[in-house]
């Protein structure tokens, strides 16, 4: 009886808080629909507050495989130096964060100190020739003007009209806007006195997070245990490492390949002898970070710009470009990510398409991974189903080429293609 007692208790308890907690979703739903400017602007300061954080742990995440090599040698080599194993330890993680920061350091400065220089004597050099490149534009427009004088007719009263809307969008725009201007340039000082101050903070918290991050994974699988069952224990667990092979993999595979593509870019454009070696180079190289869209991202205004500095310079830049791109989508890239996705191309593109139209550079960048991970789970899920009905879950069994008049099982071999039967999967196969 008292037992029968405490399951409706415990019943209407659970209703309660199912009540509870619907209710607090509604009234949370009509509060972000009608405080939407609020909302965006709590997130915005939270997203603020929590920047030295971001950095913190993206680069933390970068510098784990150099962290854990490192503590990993450091302990071996020193084990049984000391008195207890714990002094090895410690030993050996105070030497694996310095090294990870001397690392850091190190690229950082020789980023800005290779680097910077050269972009700024490029970006300068090209903002000195300006006045050139109108140059030869007037005398090119002139020269086809004398020569078209019915254009001559056409070109003379659009101008003049675009000569009055200048001078109106001056009058009535531009000069108002000078004391804006003068705000965003004080602004900008400050912001960059913030964004130097966020990333000091963010080097601290790389360092703690360093040296924390196996305490912070065994307090997350404590409370993933504490909360759910066992098998769904496993599961996050197993969701878990997929999400960090997967991220890890392709995002320090990227970053390789780009540094690897920068590098081969500024070889062959410096033995080409072409312009801006430098600034195209390091464009190239940045933007080869997003996967599909990469390439074209970077190479299209890097061959504009080089047209207006020398036509034919701008034609070899776009052969180097493509058969740069060749090598690197069948040769480097392959070798460096290997099988990390495991996308078809139309699928990379979707997520590049999507996560950048939701989440700008960093949805383009993540989207793919992204994707890798819920196509493996949406497979899994599909192939689970098709054999609990015993259908096969071999993609090229439901391929239909006889449109083609093709027998599909003289390309993919008959194995792949046949149906396998119950008998056949309770031994195993398949």
């Amino acid at each position: 009886m008292e037992a029968q007692r405490k399951k409706i208790r415990s019943r209407y308890v659970k209703l309660g808080l199912t009540i509870f907690l619907a209710g607090l979703g509604i009234l949370l739903c009509y509060y972000l629909l009608y405080n939407t400017e609020n909302v965006k602007n709590l997130l915005g300061k939270i997203n603020g507050i929590l920047t030295p954080f971001y950095l913190g742990i993206i680069m933390a995440y970068l510098l784990c495989p150099i962290y854990n090599g490192t503590l990993s040698l450091v302990y071996r080599l020193n084990r049984g130096r000391f008195r207890k194993h714990l002094t090895d330890y410690k030993l050996a993680r105070i030497v694996a964060t310095v090294v990870s920061f001397i690392v850091l350091i190190v690229v950082l400065s020789g980023f800005f100190i290779l680097v910077i220089p050269e972009l700024v004597n490029s970006i300068v050099g090209l903002v000195s020739e300006v006045p050139g490149y109108i140059d030869k534009a007037v005398d090119w427009i002139e020269k086809t003007v004398v020569e078209n004088p019915e254009l001559a007719q056409l070109l003379e009263g659009r101008l003049e009209s675009a000569s009055d809307s200048i001078m109106e969008w001056g009058q009535n725009n531009m000069l108002p806007g000078m004391e804006a201007l003068l705000t965003q340039v004080s602004m900008g000082i400050v912001g960059t006195f913030s964004v130097m101050v966020d990333f000091l903070v963010s080097l601290i918290i790389c360092i703690y997070v360093l040296n924390s991050k196996e305490i912070f994974l065994a307090q997350a699988k404590k409370f993933v245990l504490a909360v759910f069952s066992k098998d769904r224990a496993s599961r996050l667990f197993e969701l878990g490492e997929l999400c960090d092979s997967t991220f890890g993999g392709f995002i320090n595979g990227k970053i390789i390949d780009s540094i690897i593509i920068g590098i081969i870019c500024f070889i062959a454009m410096s033995v080409l002898n072409l312009p801006l070696t430098m600034l195209i180079s390091v464009v190239v190289g940045l933007t080869n970070v997003i996967p599909f869209f990469g390439p074209f991202i970077g190479a299209i205004p890097s061959a504009i710009l080089l047209l207006f500095i020398d036509p034919m310079a701008a034609l070899k830049f776009v052969i180097m470009v493509f058969i740069l791109q060749q090598l690197d989508g069948n040769v480097i890239g392959p070798k460096i990510l290997g099988k990390t996705t495991r996308l078809a191309s139309f699928w990379v593109m979707f997520a590049i398409i999507v996560g950048g139209g939701l989440f700008g550079f960093i949805g383009m960048i993540l989207g793919v991974p992204t994707m890798a991970i819920f196509y493996i789970y949406a497979s899994r899920f599909i192939n689970n189903r098709l054999i609990k009905k015993n259908f096969s879950d071999k993609t090229q069994v439901y391929e239909n080429f006889e449109k083609y008049r093709i027998n599909k099982e003289d390309i993919f071999g008959k194995d792949s293609c046949r149906p396998i039967t119950k008998v056949e999967r309770g031994n195993g196969e398949g």
